[in-house]
């Protein structure tokens, strides 16, 4: 976090602290570990800007909803200025894995999980401090935030998507670049298959078979294939979602006795 969040309004005292080691779920951990939180525990990424009134939007829910234990609010995206964006980048594939945009699509409050995503953006999610008690930590691993989310529901905990608290999220000009765009399509993929060790054996029998893995991973190539013979339009986020797909059954077959 910079040290210009610390500024938003309403928030009463802040400590800075400061991580040696290198990636986002160990600054994560440290904060967690260093104790001293309050009743709510957010977490939002040094480039989102929140919106004036966020912190009374997101203790309102958190009052409203005692049913729930962990929240997640919308996301804006917020273009770099004078730049042009390509039209690949104003997907729904590319909101959720460039810029972690994850929206139920409503205005009412929407379970995870329930016609909806099963975890919230990784820049803007929030939950009860006394989840922490159960040992649950980020894990090291690319999408930390989804994987620190599942092993909470995994346990019974329960999320949701809830309207009014907004942050915008401002997109540096690197992130617009195809190739990032397919390197973390990769990333995604890796990280979902292990993410659904996390969601009981009945899943695993059920998807992360061996003979299923091998066919999807067949489909997805050949889904690659003929993106190919597509532009960097539309046709990228078909491509990206192909490289999703065979990072994921790769993934799979890697490990199969983890995986089920």
């Amino acid at each position: 976090m910079s040290a210009a969040m610390l500024d938003l309004p309403g928030l009463p005292a802040h400590r800075l602290l400061r991580e040696a080691r290198g990636g986002k779920s160990h600054a994560l951990n440290r904060a967690l570990e260093e104790g001293g939180l309050a009743e709510i525990v957010a977490v939002l990424d040094d480039d989102t800007s929140p919106a004036a009134d966020w912190i009374d939007a997101v203790l309102a829910a958190s009052r409203r909803l005692p049913e729930y234990s962990i929240f997640a609010g919308r996301t804006r995206i917020d273009w770099p200025k004078g730049f042009d964006v390509p039209r690949w980048a104003r997907t729904r594939l590319a909101g959720g894995i460039l810029f972690s945009v994850f929206d139920s699509g409503r205005d009412q409050d929407v379970e995870f999980g329930v016609d909806s995503p099963r975890f919230p953006s990784g820049n803007h999610f929030w939950f009860r401090r006394s989840l922490l008690s159960e040992g649950v930590r980020f894990p090291a691993v690319w999408t930390t935030e989804a994987h620190f989310v599942v092993q909470l529901q995994a346990r019974g905990h329960r999320g949701v998507f809830v309207s009014a608290p907004l942050v915008g999220h401002r997109v540096q000009p690197r992130l617009l670049d195809p190739h990032v765009f397919e390197e973390r399509a990769l990333h995604f993929g890796r990280d979902m298959a292990s993410l659904e060790t996390c969601s009981g054996p009945v899943e695993m029998r059920r998807w992360l078979r061996r003979v299923r893995a091998i066919a999807a991973l067949a489909g997805w190539s050949t889904a690659w294939l003929g993106t190919r013979l597509a532009g960097n339009g539309i046709g990228l986020s078909a491509r990206a979602r192909a490289l999703w797909g065979i990072a994921l059954n790769r993934e799979r077959l890697r490990h199969p006795r983890k995986a089920g």
